[in-house]
């Protein structure tokens, strides 16, 4: 119980008034603790108040308990240490970090609590006096420890000056006053020491209270400033809500909207009659799909807890790009989303991709989607068939009525083919006057059945422009997709190649690409041809020769002259021009090749002293190539690149190539003049070149065909023809060749003929110009 003495001193009326205010601090704290649950109020409390009644004690103040003195101190004094580094501790993690700060002085402060309890316990089982003494001296090493370890923690709470200094006060007081318990000395000192000593006390924890109290009031103030900062952004929150120009929506599972900003409500036309609660309102019921698209959303969302980007087709051909994301609000699962119109963007992509499919001109398929559909065929190992159709001298209408009535014409046909094709089979326009159909699961009979209709449809028909008439038609080319069709472009080349037939046979009519059949042989050897040539031409595996042209009337020259020739390099031996040259002009390789020679030609000459040694080289170019502009381009940059006189090279055209888009073609052999070339005028008598064309062309010699030369022995008519044709192109001041000379009869004749040049196996044989 809790003995108080009855007459009063002024010294006790002091330690009174000290120690009543503390206990006031302490309910205080109390009171604060049940208020905020914070436990170093709790802490504070508890330090303080036995702190109190330790001193008052020691003081012989009051006596709480009929245990003698020194037991009472020795408890009291232990604990006090205990609930004092404790609560020391707790303070001091909560203002810094302090445990990761100060490992070591944590770790002593534990020590010193363990120490304590240790001590209590041991008094408690076993009073000895030699126990008391450990009590002194352990509360003294704990403040020792709190003063030597002052440089070490100062730095850390330096800005808590008020507590630092009652703190160290009270470490002194405490030195002082244990120091003096050990020499047996406590009993001499006065009543107002206690005062003191309690006073040095109450200040630590009320320089703790400020702390705290200041700590707490800024706490407050943070949370007040946080508080109306979040009611600001949710106030500009609600506000881009309301004003964001994507809709906004929060709805249930079902798809039920519950929230909706103005942007969704003006998106999807909702009324505020539709959003009262009694109307529900489905987000879902605004797609094309409503609950096909809903479910997928659901599935989605259920793997990926979010969708981000998914496009959604709505009503009235409007389209929609929907994220959303599940939420749980208390006990409620929520979806909240975002809703984008994107209809004027899929609008453009669907327009896009339609373009990328399609011919502008008549709206059907183009050549890309009908090779798609052709492979799909293919690969569904079934039976159709395929018509690669021509229309017949549409060059006519272009020429006589110019392009918009050719594109009118074209626009016809196609609709007179969508008249006469299903809706499974494939309608395209290949190209310019090409058109391909895939008859879908038809064999041939049938296919060449729907043809025919095709082709009698066409032939009934005629295309009026202006006061003009034309009569149309069609050459078809048909081939079966069955199981020998590897590819799409097999069938396609297949097909070609019977059209083909189909225009040279006379056209307006239907060939059948038959396996068997001889111009189908010869096509595929063709095509098998293109292939080898394709792979000689990446391969580098042409290669040049060169056969001499002789002077016959003049003593032959220093300087060599001589034709280059082409032969193709295979596996089985080489291949000569008449065997490959066909295919490559068909399918049109002839240029590459073109290119190819004249380049090879060129770096031959700039090797060693070629050039030097060479008086003309002859080379062959073909039609095509000389009415490409780029040709004379190219020819620029060889003889720049390898520095090649263009005197010193002569373009052999055949009549064909001269007659052929004849103003163009002397348009473009004017510039390789001017460039420094030569021209000559090859298999002269073969074709249908008249003398005044002789005249016209700027050519520098003519090359009278084989055919006129080989039987000259035995054929009057080739002596007269080849006599006249010497005659006129000498009075037009050109040069003359002989082809084909085989023998020295023959040669003899051509020289009295005053023929300048002779080219033949018996002037010499073609030798490889690499040998």
């Amino acid at each position: 119980m809790l003995i108080i003495s009855s007459v009063l001193s002024t010294d006790q009326l002091l330690f009174f008034l000290i120690a009543g205010f503390s206990f006031g601090i302490v309910g205080y704290q109390i009171v604060l603790f049940l208020c905020t649950r914070a436990k170093i109020y709790l802490h504070f409390s508890v330090a303080l108040f036995f702190y109190t009644l330790g001193i008052g004690q020691w003081g012989a103040i009051w006596h709480i308990t009929t245990w003698p003195q020194e037991s009472v101190s020795l408890v009291l004094d232990t604990l006090n240490l205990m609930l004092f580094a404790s609560f020391i501790k707790h303070f001091l993690m909560l203002l810094v970090d302090f445990k990761r700060i100060h490992p070591f002085i944590t770790r002593a402060i534990n020590t010193y609590i363990g120490l304590g309890a240790l001590l209590i316990l041991a008094y408690l089982l076993y009073p000895h006096p030699l126990l008391l003494s450990l009590r002194s001296l352990l509360i003294l090493l704990a403040c020792m420890t709190g003063v030597g370890t002052l440089p070490q923690w100062y730095p850390t709470i330096k800005h808590l000056y008020s507590f630092v200094v009652t703190l160290l006060l009270l470490f002194l007081i405490n030195i002082y006053f244990y120091t003096l318990t050990l020499s047996a000395e406590v009993s001499q000192l006065p009543l107002l020491y206690y005062s003191g000593w309690l006073l040095s006390g109450m200040l630590v924890f009320v320089s703790f209270s400020s702390i705290i109290t200041r700590r707490f009031n800024d706490d407050h103030e943070q949370r007040v400033i946080a508080q109306k900062t979040a009611i600001q952004s949710l106030g500009k929150y609600q506000a881009l809500y309301e004003n964001a120009l994507e809709g906004l929506f929060t709805a249930r599972p079902d798809g039920c909207l519950l929230e909706t900003n103005p942007a969704l409500n003006k998106l999807l036309s909702i009324s505020s009659l539709e959003k009262t609660a009694t109307a529900q309102t489905f987000l879902h019921d605004y797609f094309a799909e409503p609950q096909e698209s809903w479910n997928k959303i659901i599935r989605l969302l259920t793997l990926n807890n979010a969708v981000e980007s998914m496009e959604i087709k709505g009503r009235h051909n409007f389209w929609y790009n929907l994220s959303v994301r599940h939420t749980q609000t208390h006990q409620d699962e929520l979806i909240e989303g975002s809703l984008i119109d994107i209809s004027q963007r899929k609008q453009q992509e669907l327009q896009l991709s339609y373009l990328a499919s399609h011919d502008t001109l008549t709206h059907l398929s183009n050549r890309n989607e009908f090779e798609n559909y052709l492979q799909d065929a293919i690969r569904s190992q079934g039976i159709h068939t395929l018509l690669f159709i021509d229309l017949d001298q549409f060059k006519v209408i272009n020429d006589t009525c110019g392009h918009a009535a050719g594109d009118e014409c074209l626009r016809q046909v196609a609709t007179i083919f969508k008249a006469h094709t299903g809706s499974q089979d494939m309608l395209a326009r290949l190209g310019g006057d090409e058109f391909g159909i895939v008859f879908w699961d038809q064999n041939q009979s049938t296919g060449k059945a729907n043809a025919e209709r095709l082709r009698l449809a066409l032939e009934a028909n005629h295309f009026q422009w202006l006061q003009r008439v034309f009569k149309t038609s069609v050459s078809i080319g048909l081939t079966l997709i069955d199981e020998h069709i590897n590819c799409g472009e097999q069938a396609l080349s297949l097909a070609d190649a019977a059209c083909y037939e189909a225009k040279n046979a006379g056209r307006n009519r239907i060939v059948i690409n038959e396996p068997h059949k001889s111009t189908t042989v010869h096509r595929h050897k063709q095509m098998n041809m293109v292939a080898t040539l394709t792979q000689a031409l990446r391969d580098q595996q042409l290669t040049l020769f060169q056969q001499p042209i002789i002077a016959l009337v003049t003593d032959p020259a220093q300087l060599l002259h001589y034709e280059v020739l082409v032969r193709l390099n295979t596996d089985n031996g080489l291949i000569n021009p008449g065997d490959f040259l066909p295919a490559a002009q068909r399918y049109g390789l002839l240029s590459r090749i073109d290119r190819w020679v004249f380049k090879r030609t060129c770096m031959w000459l700039a090797e060693d002293d070629n050039l030097a040694r060479t008086g003309m080289v002859n080379i062959n170019i073909s039609p095509q190539t000389l009415a490409d502009q780029a040709f004379i381009v190219f020819v620029r940059n060889c003889i720049t690149e390898y520095a090649i006189l263009p005197a010193k090279m002569c373009f052999e055209i055949t009549e064909y190539t001269a007659l052929n888009n004849f103003t163009l073609v002397l348009h473009h052999i004017s510039k390789l003049r001017d460039l420094g070339f030569r021209f000559a005028l090859d298999d002269f008598g073969s074709g249908f070149a008249s003398f005044d064309h002789v005249k016209r062309l700027p050519v520098d010699f003519i090359k009278i065909d084989g055919q006129f030369i080989r039987d000259i022995n035995q054929d009057t008519t080739n002596k007269i023809l080849v006599q006249a044709v010497t005659e006129i192109a000498h009075a037009l001041g050109k040069q003359v060749i002989a082809e084909s000379i085989e023998d020295e009869p023959t040669a003899d004749i051509l020289r009295e003929y005053n023929i300048d040049f002779g080219q033949g196996y018996h002037l010499g044989r073609p030798v490889a110009l690499y040998a």
